[in-house]
């Protein structure tokens, strides 16, 4: 009986102990979206929110990168609404066209045509990030199909509120990098751990 007794005392302590060793063997974390392992992420603010190109605008350059994420959208999503993507930034075309021209001659007249060319395609590139792309999308679709609707006016005032929605996948996916570089290091921390233990005589 005593013997059944400590051999179940030590089987205990095994299953006791299976979970940290199971967690030091877990596998490598991955990074996001199948996002680059050695990504970048924009800088943070004082409150360590990420800054984005999309934060802060107001008016006509709020509705220019909004244009721009619209664009890039229409371009490139291909998800079940992808048509109607489509047909409502042809609608904002046609609809918006003088506020459009609007908007670029103010960001022209304020950095010129270079600043201006430079910073479409950054933009172009920030709202193409392939990880942020499964949220984007149905996003874009959604503030498309509400720009469509307004008049030129609305689409002015509302264009920061919408910019900031559209913005808020591609600030999910830092902050769910972020979350995986800390992950990523203590995965890392740990299976050194256990290597050196492996080693020691």
């Amino acid at each position: 009986m005593t013997r059944w007794i400590g051999l179940a005392a030590a089987f205990a302590a095994t299953l006791a102990a299976a979970p940290a060793a199971a967690q030091m063997m877990q596998q490598e974390p991955q990074a996001p979206g199948y996002a680059a392992p050695n990504l970048i992420l924009p800088p943070r603010d004082a409150q360590g929110d990420f800054v984005t190109p999309n934060r802060e605008l107001t008016g006509h350059d709020a509705f220019w990168n909004l244009r721009i994420a619209l664009n890039v959208a229409a371009i490139g999503c291909r998800h079940p609404g992808s048509l109607q993507l489509i047909a409502d930034y042809n609608n904002i075309i046609a609809r918006h066209g003088n506020l459009i021209r609007a908007a670029e001659g103010s960001v022209i007249a304020r950095t010129g045509v270079s600043a201006r060319d430079r910073k479409s395609t950054k933009l172009f590139n920030y709202f193409a990030q392939p990880p942020a792309q499964k949220q984007f999308c149905p996003v874009a679709g959604s503030v498309a199909q509400q720009v469509g609707g307004m008049t030129s006016a609305q689409a002015v005032e509302m264009a920061p509120a919408l910019l900031a929605e559209i913005d808020r996948p591609f600030v999910d996916f830092y902050h769910a990098y972020a979350r995986y570089q800390v992950d990523l290091a203590a995965w890392r921390s740990g299976r050194g751990a256990v290597q050196m233990a492996s080693i020691k005589p």
